[in-house]
């Protein structure tokens, strides 16, 4: 793939980010601006608990297009959400799943969105903790394939491009034949700004990893996926 080949960081830095992202997240421990990326409720900018309930229902809406729009049917029974935070979406979609498997690099997100999950008395959530360098890990932890993927906010935040496509990969495999998924990603609209980056993950966390349409579009078909829409 030709989005994987151009790339200025050796193996040894990509491994490098990679931990210094994994030790970003945990910070979801004791940092309020990590809290409030991670969309905690309540704090930060969710301090208003319209805009926090609003994340996920505007992803459910999104679900919602999609499943009409690949003439999904039958019931969606499981998900997979790669990267809950605080559990917005979680508590969003609680009432059209009976399983929520969540995976975060952050324990303490995980614990937030349980908190979250517990309030409304949803019963079957699975917490998956994966170390960063190795997000296959989480499928040793799902028990049966699941309906639906839901990823947002998060391809961004990824330490490269090849991440982004290990993850992608994840996703594939963690679907039923059946399954659908919904992935939101930063596009890279030429600008300086939006630009991959490839040093100090930290200062350049909000927009890390982007990609554009046609280079996305093509990471998910060499996934095993059928690329159905695009929404910008």
């Amino acid at each position: 793939m030709q989005s994987s080949a151009t790339t200025t960081s050796s193996p040894a830095l990509h491994d490098d980010l990679t931990e210094e992202a994994g030790r970003y997240w945990r910070q979801s421990e004791v940092r309020p601006w990590v809290q409030d990326m991670s969309h905690w409720r309540g704090r930060g900018r969710w301090a208003d608990d319209s805009a926090w309930k609003n994340v996920g229902a505007k992803h459910l809406e999104l679900y919602r297009r999609l499943c009409v729009l690949s003439s999904r049917e039958t019931p969606v029974r499981s998900m997979l959400e790669w990267g809950p935070g605080g559990g917005a979406n979680a508590v969003a979609f609680a009432a059209e799943v009976a399983r929520f498997y969540g995976v975060d690099i952050s324990p303490a997100n995980l614990r937030e969105c349980r908190q979250q999950l517990d309030a409304i008395n949803y019963e079957d959530f699975r917490p998956i903790e994966i170390d960063a360098n190795a997000p296959e890990q989480c499928l040793n932890s799902i028990d049966d394939p699941v309906d639906f993927v839901l990823c947002t906010a998060v391809f961004q935040h990824f330490p490269g491009k090849s991440y982004g496509e290990r993850v992608m990969r994840v996703f594939h495999r963690a679907l039923a034949d059946d399954g659908i998924a919904l992935v939101q990603t930063r596009y890279d609209d030429g600008s300086e700004a939006l630009r991959s980056k490839n040093t100090d993950y930290a200062k350049n966390v909000v927009a890390f990893t982007s990609y554009r349409v046609e280079e996305f579009w093509q990471i998910a078909e060499q996934a095993g996926f059928e690329p159905l829409s695009v929404v910008l």
